[in-house]
């Protein structure tokens, strides 16, 4: 009897250690077996498929399960799965063992790709997957941007052979990096979203190494609004073809390389790359599908051509209340042509985003035309608030990074460093409360050479509602000066509605086009500098101008000119002057576009709509000494278009028509941008044309570019943006001119036709670019010769 109780009592706790032994939640961290580098996304099987999880960004897993779990499958592309049981602590740390062949290369006859099929289901329902359909949402991001650098080829200090050779900067720089990061920047935001293109991003809490004070945060935007299921999704300031977009399937190269049962649902594991032979800007990366709605579960992307920027992305996206939504992002960025002190800097952007609300009850009302800006507390926040938010503590070298760049940013003052940069940002040099204008220093033009000048106004820290200035400049090829002075009330911040006078003796282009809001960027128009010939102007105005809702701006001004033309005058004659008063009022529309106020400025946001100048200008007789009656009416629209095969188009549609007695300086010049002396795209007007070839007191023109990308040239070597330019206008003068002027004027009622190819970035660096294009100038205008009819010219581009 003793016996039989002692073998019950075995058999007793030989069941209740088993039973204590199930596990039903087990988690860890899976890592490279060889680098240690935390490994996301890969598949976690648990019982041979009764459930599973993936890794997220930072290779952690969590998983329950119903039923007792006793076994495991670790899998990953271009890793030796592995199968392990896990232990009573719920904890299994597991190293993944790489494999030989990094990707599988299978050969798949045309319709038998078993690839294929999972693909054109995702594509069938990327719709109903799309946030951007859903009526709102919201949700609160960490952001976390990391700078640091390696050295490119692994060498261990002790390696005196290879390293000998360094210097001791190399040196310094590896030690650095031992202990801390480059650079750490940590931000907190909450963003909206109503349909169907509302939204509003308020940076709540920032903090930047080196500063105290920062007037900025990072916004993962960029990897945020990068959909795959988009069918020219942007990625990092260039289109790229997703491979989730109609008729992939002809331009992508899929493999499938894994099937994972998880319960009800399957995930499969695809590859993707462009096909040889297929010449189109294109990404190469893995796509999770999940057999539930055929979601994209995560992603892994990046550029399959782009050998200046080397940038990764990764998305991970979870069911949220019954919607699949994005819940991890991380870009990491290289630019291989940098070189640090022998080593390779690298920066990754890590996003998580919480507290996802898809039915938040959001109205109009709660958005402002200011889509991105910081509260004025985000960069006071304490070390406690920041617990609440990170994800996770800050590791040592993260925490180190802070110390030290700290302490070496409050020595050196870094904080006033970015005020200037954000100063310079503007064109602007502060000097206590007076800034200097940075545009009006240096200016080299055909009509004036060299021109040499200073400006000034008051800033924010004298008064923040009211701005006086005035500016000096020497012209020293026309040896004349030019100056002015202006004053601006700011009588509504938020709408940036200002009242302003102003006066200025300068030059001004005859037949020129001024219309309100158009600001112009690095390398969008160049061709003021070769006009040879300009109006001396003497300027006055008052104007009124602001934002009117979210997308509309309004401009009105009445100003008064004295115009002394040096187009079609002879040196003998007497100067001609000319009054002119002038009533305008122009607006620009801007539906969609959306504001920041970062780096304490406001900025607009590129947007992808239409943007339309209209202007209503009427000549005033017998008013402030004007000489002239007459109405004139001003239109421009610019657009672009993406297709993902042609690429894009851009688009530009000018018009203006004036009536009346109106001076010749105020009718429309043919708006050529040619010159012998000038060999550079201007990239506005019409580049076979010289400036002053037309006349007319009504026009239309159309400017229409085709950017086809490295879609037909892409060779190892020599892989140029090809661009084809299409430029037409059409003109007529229906106003009397003086006789002297008349026989000297042409018009364009016969049609003004050009056309030419761009071969952009031949030569090309990280941001930047030079080409050449050709141009040939056709139709009732061309010239005798046929070479006159051909110009060529450098082109110039930036990729910001």
């Amino acid at each position: 009897m003793l016996q039989f109780r002692l073998v019950f009592l075995f058999i007793f706790c030989l069941s209740t250690a088993t039973t204590i032994a199930q596990v039903r939640e087990v988690h860890g961290t899976v890592r490279d077996a060889e680098t240690g580098e935390k490994l996301p996304f890969v598949s976690i099987a648990a019982n041979n498929g009764e459930t599973g999880t993936t890794t997220n960004l930072e290779g952690q897993y969590h998983l329950r399960h119903a039923q007792p779990i006793t076994s495991l499958r670790f899998s990953y592309v271009g890793y030796t799965p592995q199968v392990l049981q896990p232990d009573s602590t719920g904890l299994l740390n597991v190293s993944l063992q790489p494999s030989a062949a990094q990707l599988q290369e299978v050969i798949v006859r045309a319709g038998v790709n078993p690839a294929h099929r999972i693909i054109e289901l995702a594509i069938q329902n990327r719709d109903r997957h799309r946030i951007e359909n859903l009526p709102s949402y919201s949700y609160r991001t960490y952001n976390k941007f990391v700078l640091t650098a390696t050295d490119p080829n692994g060498l261990d200090l002790a390696d005196t052979l290879h390293t000998a050779p360094k210097d001791s900067s190399y040196y310094r720089m590896r030690k650095l990096l031992e202990k801390q990061h480059l650079f750490l920047m940590e931000s907190v935001t909450n963003y909206s979203y109503l349909k169907p293109n509302r939204t509003q991003e308020t940076i709540i809490a920032t903090r930047v190494s080196g500063l105290q004070q920062p007037s900025f945060g990072i916004v993962a935007a960029e990897a945020r609004d990068f959909s795959v299921y988009a069918d020219m999704p942007i990625f990092f300031g260039k289109n790229y073809l997703s491979p989730l977009s109609p008729g992939s399937t002809r331009k992508y190269e899929f493999i499938l390389q894994e099937t994972v049962v998880s319960g009800p649902d399957s995930v499969f594991i695809i590859s993707f790359e462009p096909q040889r032979g297929k010449n189109f800007t294109g990404l190469k990366g893995l796509l999770y599908i999940n057999s539930d709605g055929w979601a994209v579960q995560n992603v892994i992307a990046q550029s399959a051509s782009d050998d200046k920027r080397d940038i990764r992305l990764q998305q991970q996206f979870s069911k949220v209340q019954g919607q699949w939504f994005p819940t991890e992002l991380d870009v990491e960025i290289t630019i291989p042509q940098v070189e640090l002190r022998g080593h390779q800097p690298y920066g990754r952007i890590r996003t998580y985003i919480t507290n996802i609300n898809l039915n938040p009850g959001l109205q109009k009302r709660d958005f402002s035309a200011i889509a991105l800006q910081q509260s004025p507390l985000a960069n006071k926040q304490p070390d406690y608030i920041w617990q609440q938010y990170r994800p996770d503590t800050l590791d040592a070298f993260e925490q180190r990074t802070y110390t030290v760049m700290d302490s070496v940013g409050k020595a050196q003052n870094l904080d006033r460093t970015i005020r200037l940069m954000e100063y310079l940002l503007t064109k602007k040099l502060p000097i206590g409360p007076i800034s200097l204008d940075l545009d009006k220093l240096l200016h080299i033009s055909d009509f004036e050479g060299l021109r040499l000048g200073i400006g000034a106004h008051t800033n924010d820290r004298l008064l923040s509602w009211f701005s006086v200035g005035g500016y000096w400049g020497y012209g020293f090829k026309d040896e004349q000066e030019k100056y002015g002075a202006d004053a601006t009330l700011t009588l509504h911040k938020p709408t940036n509605l200002q009242l302003q006078a102003a006066f200025w003796e300068d030059v001004t282009e005859p037949g020129g086009r001024r219309l309100p809001f158009r600001e112009k960027s690095l390398l969008a128009d160049l061709r003021q500098p070769l006009l040879p010939l300009l109006d001396y102007t003497t300027h006055r105005h008052m104007s009124l101008s602001g934002r009117l809702g979210r997308y509309l701006q309004v401009h009105t001004q009445l100003q008064q000119e004295e115009r002394r033309p040096t187009l079609f005058t002879a040196d003998d004659q007497p100067t001609i002057a000319y009054n002119i008063t002038e009533a305008k009022a122009g607006l620009r529309f801007a539906y969609g576009e959306q504001l920041m106020q970062l780096f304490n400025q406001t900025m607009p946001m590129p947007g992808k709509y239409p943007v339309l100048w209209l202007q209503y200008t009427r000549g005033l007789d017998n008013v402030l000494s004007g000489n002239y009656s007459y109405n004139k009416y001003d239109l421009r629209l610019e657009a672009s278009l993406l297709h993902r095969i042609f690429g894009k188009t851009n688009i530009t549609i000018a018009g203006g028509l004036v009536q009346g007695n109106v001076p010749f300086v105020n009718l429309y010049n043919g708006y050529g941008s040619y010159s012998d002396d000038y060999e550079v795209y201007a990239g506005e007007g019409f580049e076979t044309m010289a400036p002053y070839e037309f006349f007319s007191s009504r026009y239309s023109a159309l400017f229409l570019q085709q950017d086809l990308g490295k879609r037909l040239l892409r060779t190892k070597f020599f892989k140029p943006d090809v661009v084809l330019v299409t430029n037409i206008g059409i003109g007529d003068l229906k106003e009397p001119l003086p006789e002297a002027i008349l026989p000297q004027v042409k018009t364009m009622n016969k049609g003004f036709f050009e056309s030419g190819l761009m071969l952009n970035n031949v030569i090309s660096s990280t941001f930047s670019g030079i080409g050449v294009g050709v141009f040939y100038r056709y139709g009732a205008y061309e010239l005798p010769k046929s070479k006159d009819n051909l110009k060529f010219k450098l082109t110039a581009t930036l990729a910001f």
